[in-house]
């Protein structure tokens, strides 16, 4: 499967379950009279030894993706990598994973429990990146437990392999000149702007700008009925002087664009 392919695949699965991502999309692209550039994709998931960052990055290795760096996330208890292809025109990839060891034994004992019982060969396709939960679904109570000591846990257990976020290469934009602008609009036409660390994570002296919308609830289906949690969001990124890579304490608050609000 060509790489293209795959990422067109992802993007409909993204748009097609998460109809507030289009509408952002089409919101932009009422002002842009340019193409709309993809930044950057994200993908999570555990360091369990069958779903780990370095067997979702094969396909993207083997379609010509390069890795380029590792970062940490002590206080989300999260490690990435992220790659880049020598079309410039291809989006950076980012993969992260939990840390599951770092967590309460029972919560260590819940997740190893489901990812022990995977069926690998459903790997073997790289569409499995589309195909969300590649293990039996969890029940919305379980799913309420695990949120308890993590919001990204929960959300990769209840989403599975679906992207995270696509990222909108403000840099590249006419119309919308720098994040302020876009996040002002946004928020014009009813988005929430994630406001950890400020509306504006990075800044020009870092190379990065990062904002994101926070993610809509979507309805999920789960072993013991459908219920409503937060689904996928949009970011936006703006680059400086060819800066290529991400900064860690800005993606420390973009991680939480998925968190549900407490009651």
């Amino acid at each position: 499967m060509k790489i293209e392919v795959l990422l067109n695949h992802m993007w409909e699965t993204y748009t097609s379950l998460n109809p507030h991502i289009k509408e952002v999309l089409d919101l932009i692209e009422s002002k842009e009279s340019s193409k709309i550039i993809n930044d950057h994709i994200a993908l999570r998931t555990f360091n369990h030894k069958k779903v780990n960052k370095n067997k979702l990055a094969e396909f993207f290795i083997n379609s010509g993706y390069n890795f380029v760096e590792d970062l940490h996330f002590e206080q989300k208890k999260l490690d990435a990598s992220y790659y880049v292809h020598p079309n410039n025109k291809l989006p950076r990839i980012f993969i992260s994973e939990l840390r599951i060891q770092d967590f309460s034994t029972e919560f260590q004992n819940e997740i190893n429990g489901i990812l022990d019982g995977i069926d690998e060969t459903k790997f073997n396709n790289p569409l499995f990146l589309t195909n969300g939960t590649p293990w039996e679904k969890i029940s919305y109570l379980d799913y309420k437990k695990v949120q308890e000591e993590s919001d990204y846990a929960a959300w990769v257990l209840s989403h599975g392999y679906v992207t995270n976020h696509f990222t909108v290469s403000v840099t590249d934009c006419t119309f919308f000149k720098n994040l302020e602008q876009i996040n002002l609009f946004l928020k014009q036409n009813g988005f929430e702007i994630n406001s950890s660390g400020g509306e504006i994570k990075g800044s020009s002296k870092v190379g990065l700008e990062q904002s994101s919308i926070m993610a809509k609830n979507i309805l999920v289906r789960f072993s013991d009925g459908d219920f409503e949690i937060p689904g996928c969001y949009y970011e936006f990124a703006y680059r400086y002087n060819g800066f290529n890579g991400f900064i860690t304490n800005s993606a420390n608050h973009i991680f939480e664009s998925t968190n549900e609000k407490k009651a």
